[in-house]
């Protein structure tokens, strides 16, 4: 239709002469918003015919232009882009294949080159070939909108920062440690005695490719001399290296023969066990308590102790009438007496002013520092001293293997608390559990063996043993023989844990890793050690690698994760499970309550954390991941930290995405039909007036 009017007395299309009447019928007029994005859509227009000229015109622009301006080559790099993140996300074997995390395989080159040129490619596709008008707004508005999500996701993968921090309770951290990059933490004395220590980051260090002198494929990662001298000016000539790194390995007891003259670092036997004519071994290590008790699904307990004490000695070989007893020693008292057990029978000590009620026996695992997968059987004691400033309750759980790690228990507010380090230290009391028939392997220090047999009815035996010949012991009416086939130092070494044994996420089997190190200094033998993965550094649950360091001391090795700073240092004020409603043991959340204090100014506010309600201080997300407590039962919450620069521009991209759809697919046909109802409305007004 031919929207233009001619001056009156002109001829109409038809050849008939048109009143001024007809030519005044108004066209309609264009929208607010449709002036508004016309007007916008100057400046696109402009580059586009820029580009345009560029494209038409001669010099290697030409076909650069040309060449970017193909929708098809668009959803080339989209498709290719989908294919890449399909296969980092599927595919966790790539990632290891090319020795890198999740967060690195997406910021890896290949991601960035194929984001460039889809940014590229839609950008000149859209200034040449899409104008910015009402109509063609929801495809600006897509193709904005993935740009700015490419952008968004530039800055997340490129300046993403995650990690973990663990606080106990009324403590305050300043650190947290970082969950990608890893390092390696020096301890040692310092000239003035104390315990200093220093991290050493290692950058260089694999992620999944298993590296080890054995497999002709070691590392060489040197930690400078220098470095190790701010610790102690006497490790100067120290050398210190990582040559070695297993990914998916944990260490185990691996027996070496004993050298004659030298004291064993790790003291192991191998324990046989004979009946009727077949045996069965197993090596006990003395120096680890989950490996010295042979105690599961047994009839009998055996344990291997090296060079007991004379008191550790007294106790095992001390005979009563029963199957449980206590063995209470008060040395202030100079008194020490056996007591054999009888549930909820109080057991009094006029003497020394106590009184101790034995309540119920237990199975306690053992949480301790170096004590993870031991367990102890024990008797639950209530116990009652008269002093002075009056009567003083207190429970004690009396541990039958590992006697030194007994806990004690005080009620404040009605409330059971653990107390650290013993709250009554006047009183020592063992128990003695004999339901079942218990042996000692007793390495004394001339380096000869005994056999102590404590019988189900505490009677005790002690048998003398002879390297290679069994004792005879008859349990239950079975004959059976006990020897000692082999004595052995036990030394650690990397397991590496079967593919079958992993977790799904290749991730997740990180925190299983070991690292192998080279210790010398030129005038003794070099050492090689074994460090195995902590998350929280010297601070961590697993006691750090010890070297002894002739002339310096004991330098202490933990292989962990990089400790960085935090703009806020977070003090744990409280911190609680919440329970399901009669589910006691599962929790429904976790609530930390924190103070967080800005470094830079002092202002401090308290911030309630707990599962999915993160607090942000700094530019930082805290949010909760775990919470637990220590053996002495001290709580703690561990925060997870992380950044997130980039989500908002991500989180505009996509709103635009969906935005630009549904404006697609909605508004723009509403529009076109209020259009054509217009254009049709004004052409029916014209040849209205035109036959008039």
């Amino acid at each position: 239709m031919n929207t233009s009017f001619e001056p009156h007395g002109a001829q109409g299309p038809m050849g008939q002469r048109l009143s001024a009447h007809a030519a005044d019928v108004p066209a309609p007029k264009p929208w607010l918003a449709e002036r508004l994005i016309a007007t916008i859509g100057k400046v696109p227009a402009a580059i586009g015919r820029f580009l345009d000229r560029l494209a038409n015109g001669r010099g290697p622009l030409r076909y650069i232009v040309g060449f970017f301006s193909s929708v098809i080559l668009g959803l080339v790099w989209l498709g290719l882009t989908a294919v890449y993140i399909g296969l980092g996300s599927g595919l966790p074997q790539l990632r290891a294949h090319f020795d890198v995390t999740t967060m690195e395989f997406f910021d890896a080159w290949p991601m960035i080159i194929l984001m460039l040129l889809l940014i590229l490619t839609l950008a000149v596709v859209t200034l040449r070939r899409i104008p910015l008008n009402i109509f063609k707004l929801g495809v600006w508005m897509v193709h904005v909108g993935i740009i700015t999500l490419i952008i968004g996701c530039f800055f997340y993968f490129g300046m993403k920062r995650e990690g973990m921090t663990r606080i106990f309770l009324h403590q305050t951290v300043k650190t947290f440690y970082d969950n990608t990059d890893r390092a390696l933490y020096v301890q040692a004395m310092d000239p003035a005695g104390h315990n200093a220590h220093r991290m050493f980051p290692l950058k260089s260090l694999p992620i999944f490719d298993q590296r080890s002198p054995g497999r002709d494929n070691p590392l060489n990662i040197v930690i400078p001399p220098g470095q190790l001298a701010t610790i102690n000016p006497a490790l100067r000539p120290v050398k210190l290296k990582v040559i070695g790194y297993y990914p998916y390995a944990v260490l185990r007891a691996m027996p070496t023969p004993r050298q004659a003259g030298v004291a064993p670092r790790r003291p192991a036997v191998l324990f046989n066990l004979s009946i009727s004519g077949h045996s069965g071994g197993r090596w006990l290590v003395a120096t680890s308590p989950a490996n010295r008790v042979l105690d599961t699904h047994s009839p009998f307990g055996v344990e291997y102790l090296y060079h007991p004490s004379a008191r550790r000695r007294r106790d095992i070989t001390t005979a009563f009438h029963g199957t449980q007893a206590l063995i209470v020693n008060i040395p202030a008292a100079h008194f020490r007496r056996v007591y054999v057990i009888h549930r909820n029978v109080p057991i009094v000590i006029k003497r020394a002013g106590y009184t101790i009620t034995p309540l119920a026996p237990i199975d306690m695992p053992m949480l301790s520092k170096g004590y993870q997968g031991a367990q102890s059987q024990g008797y639950m004691l209530a116990i009652t001293r008269k002093r002075k400033t009056g009567i003083f309750q207190f429970q004690r759980v009396a541990l039958f293997r590992y006697p030194t790690r007994t806990p004690d228990f005080v009620f404040v507010h009605g409330q059971r608390k653990l107390v650290p380090g013993r709250v009554d230290h006047n009183i020592h009391i063992r128990y003695e559990d004999a339901r079942h028939s218990q042996f000692w392997i007793v390495e004394g220090q001339t380096g000869k063996f005994t056999l102590v047999h404590r019988h189900h009815t505490g009677s005790v035996t002690v048998h003398a043993m002879t390297l290679g010949q069994p004792v005879p012991v008859v349990i239950g009416g079975i004959h059976l023989g006990f020897s000692i086939l082999r004595l052995a130092d036990a030394r650690y070494r990397p397991y590496t844990i079967p593919a079958t044994d992993r977790r799904p996420k290749i991730e997740d089997t990180m925190n299983r890793a070991v690292l192998q190190l080279s210790v010398a200094d030129g005038k003794w033998k070099d050492r090689h050690v074994y460090a195995p993965f902590e998350q929280f550094g010297l601070a961590g649950d697993l006691p750090p690698t010890k070297v002894a360091v002739p002339g310096v001391g004991t330098l202490a090795l933990s292989f962990s994760q990089m400790a960085r700073p935090l703009p806020v240092a977070l003090t744990l004020l409280s911190c609680r499970e919440v329970f399901y409603h009669g589910g006691k043991n599962f929790p429904e959340d976790f609530i930390s309550k924190v103070r967080m204090t800005n470094l830079k100014t002092g202002r401090s506010h308290v911030a309630t954390i707990h599962l999915n309600h993160p607090q942000r201080a700094m530019g930082l997300s805290f949010f909760q991941a775990r919470f637990g407590r220590q053996a002495n039962g001290e709580p703690f919450t561990v925060l997870g930290v992380g950044n997130t620069h980039g989500f908002y521009a991500m989180l505009a991209g996509v709103m635009l995405i969906v935005s630009g759809i549904g404006y697609a697919f909605y508004v723009k046909p509403v529009l076109l039909n209020i259009k054509k109802r217009q254009f049709a409305a004004y052409a029916a007004r014209k040849a209205g007036q035109m036959t008039a």
